[in-house]
């Protein structure tokens, strides 16, 4: 028995040096330090130029680098907080037997913070006994997103891909996914696509791995905005960011994880995308009730058609769509959205009232009115709006949350700045002050909105920070040149003079309508619009469902 014991202790032993060779080689080659040019023209005149790169994968600290084949340059991620000075860069060639390689430029000449900025590209030399070639590395300060697939991703339809991440030099995943190409607008108009990525499943559905990462912490599955709309960048992030501000950390629906990254897509330079992981909607629903997600709905209002899924829709006249995105198992499409509907077309204002305070979560319709007039989002009152039918003892009761923020903050409206957009319902409650609270609460969560994150001091502060973010890494001015935009560093100004005055606005306006002269009295606000009830029934009915 000993015998045995002692010859399985050998063989685990051979199997661990084994893996040793297999994953962390030291015969892998290794890129050496930068050399006197004499050396690289002997080289040069010793062999002929190669048609073909010798390399197409490096790494660092165990993480790929990001490689575009038509540049034939390497993408190096650093920690762009951490750049007073060079990290030791050591960086190998796994899969390049034979091949020699070291650097033609000194990066240490340069200082690590302007290098990464300005985006230098640093040659290495790749030869063998016979061949020579040319690569380059850049070093970024963002995240990097690799994706590769076998052709390329479609939309909405997802393909098996091999996802490599990195961050900061030193860590980084590699694994299997799938992935897709997501959006609508930017499908139909734009070059530059959102896409989904989510890690692959097994054999019984579930997903294989989650996995903690300094950029989203833990997750199975992100999305990739692509911003393609707006030239600054910043929009998307800025709108999710102070949403998450606006939340508490605990919340349904509430705080994202945002962060920039530079994505990749079969060996091609992509550009800036913004990170962010999905709502997993049972999660969000039982963090309210332990069994929410077995008894609850949620749907999304649209304003146009919706391409993304056959997912059960309703139309009402003014050709808006409701989209059901989550219904228990075996439930009637949009049943539990009928009280919602009761309450849009009631006429008389006493009624109205009244249902108002039982079907609606007060706070939360409020909040999200609130804050879609302060970041001037013009397109998420008739579109990009998730309505939650929660059930509770008392009936439904309807909960609001955003679902895209990306025409915000003056994006081809910066003329309106001090524009009230009409939010019918919202302003409904306002002028009845339905159950004699409304004014005073629209009041008080605005004042703390104020006092938090919705204040020129905080605006700007943001705003700053993504600019250092997006210039000093040097994404923002290759992204511009990838997707010809004419400018090549942020410059936020625009859109924190857009949300000041804003800010200003809402003060005023919140100012007319809850003030002391105007209790009990009825203003006169944008009105509100009644609902066809036919398409809603039909849609319960499954003749009106996709």
């Amino acid at each position: 028995m000993k015998r045995l014991s002692l010859a399985a202790g050998m063989a685990a032993m051979m199997l661990v040096m084994a893996a040793v060779v297999v994953f962390a080689s030291p015969y892998a080659p290794v890129v050496q330090p930068c050399r006197d040019i004499e050396e690289i023209w002997a080289i040069e005149d010793a062999r002929t130029e190669s048609d073909t790169p010798l390399v197409t994968r490096l790494e660092y600290g165990g993480a790929a680098l990001a490689y575009d084949y038509a540049e034939d340059t390497f993408y190096c991620a650093l920690d762009l907080d951490a750049l007073e000075g060079w990290p030791e860069i050591h960086l190998t060639a796994p899969d390049a037997p034979g091949v020699s390689l070291c650097f033609v430029d000194d990066y240490t000449y340069d200082w690590a913070s302007d290098a990464v900025r300005e985006g230098y590209p640093y040659q290495i030399i790749a030869y063998t006994n016979t061949e020579f070639c040319y690569l380059q590395v850049v070093f970024t300060g963002l995240p990097i997103v690799s994706i590769r697939a076998d052709g390329d991703l479609r939309p909405h339809e997802d393909a098996p891909v091999r996802l490599e991440m990195s961050w900061d030099g030193t860590m980084g995943i590699s694994t299997y996914a799938r992935a897709h190409k997501r959006g609508d607008t930017t499908l139909r108009t734009k070059e530059k696509h959102g896409i989904k990525v989510e890690y692959t499943r097994g054999s019984n559905g579930k997903k294989k791995m989650q996995v903690d990462t300094p950029v989203l912490g833990t997750t199975d599955e992100f999305i990739l905005i692509a911003g393609a709309m707006d030239q600054l960048l910043i929009r998307d992030r800025l709108s999710w960011d102070m949403w998450s501000e606006l939340v508490d950390d605990d919340e349904p629906f509430g705080e994202r994880e945002t962060a920039y990254v530079e994505v990749f897509v079969n060996d091609r330079y992509q550009g800036v995308y913004l990170m962010m992981k999905p709502f997993d909607y049972a999660r969000e629903m039982n963090l309210r009730h332990p069994d929410a997600a077995a008894r609850d709905a949620i749907y999304r209002l649209a304003g146009g058609t919706v391409h993304e899924f056959d997912r059960p829709i309703a139309q009402d006249h003014r050709g808006y769509y409701y989209e059901q995105h989550y219904a228990p198992e075996g439930a009637v499409p949009f049943e539990a959205l009928a009280p919602y509907y009761d309450l849009l077309e009631t006429r008389s204002n006493a009624e109205f009232s009244g249902k108002a305070m039982r079907y609606l979560d007060l706070d939360s319709v409020i909040r999200y009115a609130l804050f879609v007039q302060a970041c001037g989002l013009c397109d998420n009152e008739h579109n990009n709006l998730y309505i939650w039918s929660h059930q509770t003892e008392n009936g439904p009761q309807y909960v609001f949350a955003p679902w895209d923020l990306d025409v915000s903050w003056g994006l081809n409206d910066e003329e309106n700045s001090d524009v009230w957009y009409p939010f019918p319902l919202f302003d409904r409650l306002i002028e009845l002050d339905c159950g004699g609270v409304v004014r005073d609460r629209v009041r008080e969560i605005w004042e703390d909105m104020r006092a938090t994150a919705f204040n020129e001091e905080e605006l700007g502060g943001r705003i700053e920070h993504y600019n250092h973010v997006l210039g000093d890494s040097g994404a923002f001015y290759r992204d511009a040149m990838r997707w010809g935009r004419p400018n090549s560093y942020p410059d936020g100004y625009s859109t924190y003079a857009y949300g000041v005055a804003r800010f200003e606005m809402m003060d005023r306006r919140i100012e007319e309508f809850t003030g002391e002269a105007l209790k009990g009295r009825q203003l006169e606000l944008a009105g509100y619009t009644t609902f066809d009830r036919a398409p809603l029934e039909e849609a319960m009915q499954g003749e009106g469902a996709l």
